[in-house]
């Protein structure tokens, strides 16, 4: 079992940008972020499975290294999906589509994950042992806030302390 940390901010709480986009759309942008992953080496899209269905209306991709034109374009540069790849290359955040099953509308939003995707996830005991060095609650659930994170790693007798051999 393990548990996963990500970074949360207080701009995860404000309403974000959506956009409408057509399945036209969808397929013309999946098929731009595998050849640009192709071409510059890197992974945009997250996950990647075409023989899942699922998975083609519910998936993250990084926007950040991209062009806001190049990736707009693709949209017939629609002023809200200009507005959700601004917003996400802006808070280095990436893309995430899904699809609304009542509706059948496929949404483009600013997405919880950093661009990097910088979470980290760690077996359930060394995540007890990281809160626990940090003078929190090994039994911790939800979220802990930044400033709280922040407050702990200043605090001289915190960093200080010996790591548990738990």
């Amino acid at each position: 079992m393990s548990i996963t940390f990500r970074i949360a901010t207080a701009a995860d709480d404000q309403p974000r940008p959506i956009a409408a986009i057509n399945a036209r759309q969808l397929a013309a942008f999946r098929a731009f972020l595998r050849e640009e992953s192709e071409r510059t080496g890197t992974t945009l899209l997250d996950p990647d499975s075409a023989e899942d269905a699922f998975l083609s209306y519910h998936f993250e991709a990084r926007v950040c290294p991209l062009a806001l034109a190049a990736v707009t374009v693709i949209f017939d540069f629609q002023t809200d999906v200009i507005s959700v790849v601004e917003e996400a290359q802006f808070r280095c955040r990436r893309v995430s589509v899904y699809r609304v099953d009542e509706s059948g509308t496929i949404n483009l939003a600013v997405a919880l994950t950093s661009d990097m995707g910088l979470e980290l996830d760690l077996a359930s005991a060394n995540a007890f042992a990281l809160l626990e060095g940090l003078g929190l609650r090994p039994d911790s659930v939800g979220e802990i806030p930044i400033d709280t994170v922040r407050a702990r790693l200043a605090n001289p007798a915190v960093r200080a302390a010996p790591p548990s051999t738990a």
